[in-house]
């Protein structure tokens, strides 16, 4: 399918409500600033983007341009000006990262360029597109490198790891959680395919791959469903466990499922959306 150009879309359109709360409190925790004027003082960014550039290859439009189409059309889609820079790492996993807060870059792993069918990547890359039009990098980042620093260093070296600890390590992991509900959002919006949708997070959880054009997604949804998920109380208790993991495959499904059946995701698509279809690249 061609999917819909939307237009004058803001991050609002799609945040999910319990990001936008996430992300007051995070930004109202003390410590935030200074980790951030750390995290530019001490250049972590260019470190991190170091550690993928070093070890990834580097994609052009003409090696793989059915890449550069699907991600040129998330950008026209979500109203993203400058592409990003492609970039293809060697992993097991169905992986797409993000870096870059000024100069965006997506690293793309080699098990869903192996693995996932063209809709399914231009969901994952429209994740990554509305990560970078809702500004999620800076705290991102820091989320990722801050608290495993702060364990690796002393408090004297930095003189932060008292403010992680009293309470800045969890409200940036509880917004990364919350923050990939509004990435699913963002990447459905790309793909418009709510059945391929519910496909790839079957995957994500863990589906067999000899099962993939078998099984049931009417089991997904029956499951996601009936998923309880956590509480605000329980959340801190697996923190240490989950820090780092994005999948929460059943928990992100049931978050998307409850979006379309409420009619909120019908409701953006009609109302940012025209009669105009982008065309993906006739050659894919």
């Amino acid at each position: 399918m061609n999917p819909h150009k939307l237009f004058n879309l803001s991050p609002i359109d799609f945040q999910h409500p319990k990001e936008e709360k996430s992300l007051r409190t995070l930004k109202n925790t003390k410590g935030l600033e200074r980790v951030v004027k750390k995290f530019y003082d001490m250049g972590i960014e260019n470190i991190i983007k170091l550690q993928y550039t070093g070890s990834s290859l580097k994609l052009s439009p003409n090696s793989f341009p059915d890449l550069f189409s699907l991600t040129e059309t998330a950008c026209n889609i979500l109203g993203v000006a400058e592409v990003p820079e492609l970039y293809v790492h060697r992993s097991e996993q169905f992986e797409v990262t993000t870096l870059g807060v000024d100069i965006p870059m997506i690293a793309i792993s080699t098990e869903c360029l192996d693995k996932l069918s063209e809709q399914e990547l231009l969901f994952m890359i429209g994740r990554e597109v509305a990560q970078i039009k809702c500004q999620h990098i800076l705290y991102q980042e820091i989320g990722f490198i801050f608290p495993e620093l702060m364990d690796a260093l002393s408090g004297i070296t930095l003189g932060l790891s008292g403010v992680l600890s009293s309470g800045l390590k969890y409200a940036l992991f509880h917004w990364a959680q919350m923050a990939e509900y509004t990435a699913d959002r963002g990447g459905l919006l790309v793909c418009q395919d709510v059945h391929v949708t519910k496909k790839l997070f079957t995957k994500l959880a863990g589906l067999p791959e000899k099962y993939w054009a078998t099984f049931d997604v009417a089991e997904l949804d029956n499951q996601a469903i009936a998923f309880e998920g956590f509480t605000e109380k329980t959340f801190d208790k697996f923190m240490r466990f989950l820090y780092g993991n994005n999948l929460w495959a059943i928990a992100r499904a049931q978050e998307i499922i409850h979006w379309v059946e409420s009619g909120e995701y019908n409701q953006v698509l009609v109302k940012k959306s025209t009669t105009q279809r982008i065309g993906l690249d006739p050659r894919l």
